[in-house]
């Protein structure tokens, strides 16, 4: 389903999911979730995030943490003669750990996943080359190779041979006194060194490497140091090179193994994001809508899930849910009444849970959803006045319209909000009733709010479009923001005005001019 998703405020959703996800895969598949691209999609989506909730209504413990992201690593490594760090392997080695720890703890749940869970296992090859060559953060074990642990051991034997040199230089008579007992020999990338007091330096011959504590003390590679020092860098730089070369050598074998570890990654970030959402799910109480080929959304008792959020943290009051029924029968409803009563709101809610049922999500309602198969949902929510683009707010109304024409038929969800206003109201209702004409010849669904009195006549009797209002309350003239449908809405607001603080003088006197209006209209 193709979607308007601007003017329902889905960005919001997409934001509580990505704080539930565990891992950059999941967080960037929230960020860019959309509508599925058909029904089959979704329902594999709905499943696992059924799944997913399960898991959690099980108790089930959860212990993935923290994941770095290899997506880059990985798109490098596919170039032949590529050498990724030691870093990028051992995050490689971590996301590795965690799809394992993952596929173990959901072996109660496969659901979770539309595929088959052991696409979450790594390749066997690469766990274990990375684990007999890689050992802490990114480095490589000593050993890592046979090359390698000759190397080392060579290397071991100099530093032996290096230390014992400088050691005998200070214990030498000249400068025996200048060391404290004990004292050990520095090191100053891999070259042995004395430590002596700056004022000290010159009674020791050699080459000065660098200065410490502020230049308090200086360090002194003695002459009969720097042959064996010079052995030893340059078998540390045999020892980089065989690294490197090492380095190239697993690369190469990640790069055989590329596909299965992109599954591996694709199959984490499903899980993640179905994860996500079986958390979302738990916490509005939401349950899976039946998702219908045909054309048609039935809701009962259902909320909208932001105010359901704000609700739930104590910021907003609390939701009145919202039933209304949609098919090929009832095509269109039509939302009369002021605009305080919440004819956005239910004009939102029915959008904003049709996208996420089709995203394959739960949706938060007392009573079982159903929602239908649509290739478009088109939405006109909100003031399209923009100074920049020199438009009224009828004008940006209009360019609306131009695109429902274009574009809906009857496989679309039409959503629009003050339909006919920015207007001379005569003419608006006029421009209403001829877009709600051809809407209906063409069969879509959809919801219109406006408060032009005359359309509420119009839709008495049209096949097809049904009136509603949002009921106020007969007592406190307040809005109740529950639906009714087959009642349409009442002018209030004269009333309403009042109530919200003009003066009782200025609304008589508007009284007495609508009873003025209303007389000239009937002869």
């Amino acid at each position: 389903m193709q979607a308007d998703l601007k003017p329902l405020e889905f960005n919001a959703v997409r934001k509580f999911l990505e704080r539930l996800t565990h891992t950059p895969y999941g967080a960037d598949a929230a960020r860019a979730l959309e509508p599925a691209p058909n029904l089959e999609v979704a329902r594999q989506m709905q499943d696992a995030v059924s799944a997913a909730r399960a898991f959690f209504e099980a108790q089930q413990r959860l212990s993935l943490g923290a994941l770095p992201d290899v997506r880059a690593a990985l798109r490098q490594a596919a170039t032949v003669g590529a050498s990724l760090s030691g870093q990028a392997l051992f995050n490689l080695q971590q996301v590795m750990q965690g799809c394992t720890q993952l596929h173990a703890e959901l072996q109660g749940f496969p659901g979770v996943y539309p595929g088959e869970l052991d696409e979450l296992l790594p390749p066997k090859a690469v766990v274990e080359r990375l684990a007999r060559t890689l050992v802490g953060a990114g480095s490589l074990r000593d050993d890592a190779n046979a090359a390698l642990a000759e190397l080392f051991a060579e290397r071991k034997t100099l530093r032996d041979e290096a230390e014992r040199v400088v050691e005998r230089r200070m214990a030498g008579e000249d400068v025996r006194a200048l060391f404290e007992e004990g004292k050990q020999v520095a090191w100053h990338h891999e070259r042995a060194v004395l430590t002596l007091r700056a004022a000290d330096a010159e009674r020791v011959k050699g080459v000065r490497r660098d200065s410490r504590m502020g230049g308090r003390d200086v360090l002194v590679e003695p002459m009969e140091a720097v042959a064996v020092n010079n052995r030893l860098e340059a078998l540390n730089g045999r020892i980089g090179a065989e690294q490197q070369r090492l380095f190239r050598d697993i690369t190469a074998t990640v790069r055989e193994h590329l596909d299965a570890l992109e599954r591996m990654i694709s199959a984490l970030t499903w899980v993640d994001l179905a994860l996500a959402a079986g958390r979302l799910s738990q916490s509005m109480n939401a349950h899976a809508p039946r998702l219908s080929e045909a054309p048609e959304i039935e809701l009962n008792e259902a909320y909208h899930p932001l105010l359901l959020v704000q609700f739930a943290d104590g910021s907003g009051p609390q939701p009145v849910p919202l039933s209304l029924r949609l098919d090929v029968k009832d095509r269109l409803l039509l939302i009369t009444g002021p605009n305080t009563g919440g004819k956005t709101v239910a004009l939102k809610t029915l959008g904003l849970l049709a996208v996420m049922a089709h995203c394959g999500l739960h949706i938060p309602a007392e009573g079982d959803c159903t929602v239908g198969s649509y290739a478009r949902l088109i939405v006109d929510v909100g003031d399209h006045q923009s100074l920049y683009h020199q438009l009224s707010t009828f004008a940006g109304h209009v360019e609306v319209l131009k695109r429902v024409l274009a574009e809906a038929d009857g496989e679309s969800l039409v959503l629009l909000d003050e339909l006919g206003t920015g207007t001379d109201p005569e003419e608006g209702a006029a421009l209403a009733m001829a877009v709600l004409d051809e809407l209906g010849a063409r069969g879509v669904q959809g919801v219109v709010n406006t408060h032009l009195a005359p359309l509420k006549e119009y839709a008495a009797d049209r096949p097809g479009l049904r009136n509603a209002s949002m009921r106020f309350d007969a007592e406190t003239l307040r809005p109740t923001y529950e639906l009714c449908i087959g009642v349409p809405g009442a002018s209030l607001g004269l009333i309403i005005a009042e109530q919200n603080g003009l003066p009782s003088e200025l609304v008589a006197g508007a009284r007495a001019h609508l009873e003025r209006i209303a007389a000239q209209d009937a002869t």
